[in-house]
């Protein structure tokens, strides 16, 4: 990093360059200024330790900046990237979990449903302190999934804080997650959709499902534990349900907003909708959610959800370090950014949602009301 200003600045001083040319919008006296700065603190702060380097400073004062600014925007340095990217390899799994760095920098758990770390005893909120006695708090979220994945069948030691407080060591083997993204399960005598994660292939087993159901029975969709997957998946998804050119989502950016609307007719905008959602449902489930109950497709039922409205790009630099920023915010079809808040259920059914029979009666009891108020 810091070689790379200072052959900008070795270049710029034998070839000045007219300010409106000059790369990153910058001016000599910009660079001049922060090299300055470095310099200075080098050689006068009492809280530097001697060996301290410049580049060190340079990154930390990226880090830091970005982490003010937004939580889930951070630095990663060149070790730290690489580590990320050999992570990618198809030989390293992780522990079926994603997690979310608030302000503060704690790292908070989202487990999926039925993998392993849920099945190890991780809950949905559950700050995770360390990984295999490394501290993770105010680490980026891509350098603690680094540090996470591993090979299939190795173990991790995690120490998490539950929303009691109590700390616990939770020991959880890596295995490569195989959900099936869409499945059916009986509630007493309601068939209801699970949709366990948005996949490539979601749309398509979705649309096989809805093909089959009886017109006049009620479509319950269970997202609950739904910790997201791929957005555009489940944008497709809820075209299944919208007629052409209802709004599904808009993306806020810093350049040019986008936005994403049902662009074919729907398979089936008839049957009564019902969602399920708990604190879990999160990221691309909230955007499905959204996209239904916005537009009056949808009765959502449930917990208000995680909250995960925004989205991250990684961006490489030149001398091998990455910057991850967060480039777009997630609104409701109604313009509402949800980011930190999550999505209230139109009907809120309280109490422990993960045991499906004790809660059938009072689902269904809240369906055939909404269904009678229509």
């Amino acid at each position: 990093m810091i070689s790379l200003i200072a052959a900008f600045l070795s270049q710029q001083q034998k070839n000045p360059a007219p300010v409106a040319q000059r790369p990153f919008g910058l001016e000599d006296k910009d660079i001049l200024l922060y090299m300055e700065a470095i310099a200075k603190i080098r050689e006068n702060a009492s809280f530097l330790k001697a060996d301290t380097t410049r580049e060190q400073i340079v990154e930390e004062s990226i880090r830091y900046y970005l982490s003010q600014k937004d939580p889930s925007s951070d630095y990663l340095n060149r070790e730290e990237y690489r580590k990320f990217k050999s992570a990618q390899d198809d030989r390293y799994v992780g522990t079926g979990m994603e997690i979310k760095k608030e302000r503060d920098g704690r790292i908070l758990c989202v487990p999926y449903a039925g993998g392993p770390a849920a099945e190890a005893g991780i809950a949905v909120g559950d700050e995770l302190k360390t990984i295999d006695d490394i501290p993770v708090r105010g680490k980026s979220v891509f350098a603690v999934a680094s540090i996470a994945r591993g090979k299939a069948g190795t173990e991790v030691d995690f120490v998490v804080l539950t929303k009691n407080g109590v700390e616990k060591q939770v020991k959880v083997r890596r295995s490569a997650v195989t959900l099936d993204s869409v499945s059916l399960v009986q509630l007493g005598e309601t068939r209801v959709i699970k949709i366990s994660w948005f996949t490539r292939d979601t749309k398509e087993k979705l649309r096989r499902v809805l093909q089959s159901w009886p017109s006049s029975q009620p479509i319950v969709i269970d997202l609950r534990g739904n910790a997201g997957g791929d957005l555009h998946a489940a944008i497709d998804s809820a075209m299944l349900f919208l007629a052409k050119g209802k709004r599904i989502v808009s993306i806020e950016t810093r350049n040019r907003p986008k936005s994403y609307d049902s662009n074919a007719a729907a398979e089936n905008e008839n049957s009564p909708l019902y969602l399920w959602q708990d604190e879990a449902t999160a990221s691309a489930a909230e955007v499905f959610i959204a996209a239904l109950s916005a537009n009056g497709r949808a009765v959502s039922i449930g917990k208000r959800t995680f909250g995960k409205g925004t989205m991250q790009d990684i961006i490489e630099l030149s001398d091998g370090s990455a910057i991850v920023l967060t480039t777009g915010r997630l609104k409701t079809p109604r313009g509402i950014s949800y980011d930190g808040d999550g999505l209230a259920p139109t009907h809120t059914i309280s109490g422990d949602t993960t045991v499906y029979l004790a809660k059938v009666e009072e689902l269904m009891s809240l369906i055939n009301k909404s269904r009678r108020s229509k």
